[in-house]
């Protein structure tokens, strides 16, 4: 599977949400998500949290896309964050604009330290787990990964 483009776009993948390994992805990020929530109240300086929901593609739309989302914080079920970027299609919001997403639609979140270890991104290793050796290491530079850690 290739996916790169060029370097400085967005990179966006389709994969099907209903195969097992990306279903476990969901699962495995659900259920860390306390250790997530603990963790972003103590980030270092140089770290970057984000979180991943369904966004539709325009408000009451049936399609969309499982979006990235940067400086999330929760609060009384809810989680807000902000999108970094965007597929095209998407214009009814826009880069930077917060938005609110009720808690148990979390799809996955990470922590990428400064060095480049990631805590969760369950669905990104998933991801990389399913392009070819030539583009694992494009693949990494692209999000600033060193390593997964858990």
């Amino acid at each position: 599977m290739k996916i790169m483009s060029n370097k400085n776009d967005p990179i966006f993948m389709n994969l099907d949400k209903k195969v097992d390994g990306y279903e476990n992805t969901i699962q495995l990020a659900v259920g860390s998500l306390s250790i997530f929530k603990s963790q972003i109240e103590q980030l270092s300086k140089g770290d970057f949290a984000c979180v991943k929901f369904y966004i539709p593609e325009y408000q009451d739309a049936s399609h969309g896309a499982n979006i990235w989302l940067m400086s999330p914080f929760f609060e009384e079920g809810f989680c807000y964050a902000q999108p970094f970027e965007l597929p095209k299609e998407f214009e009814w919001i826009h880069v930077g604009q917060w938005l609110k997403f009720a808690e148990e639609d979390l799809l996955d979140w990470y922590i990428l330290s400064e060095n480049g270890e990631m805590k969760g991104g369950y669905s990104l290793r998933y991801h990389r787990s399913l392009l070819l050796e030539d583009d694992k290491a494009e693949f990494d530079q692209h999000i600033g990964l060193s390593r997964f850690i858990d």
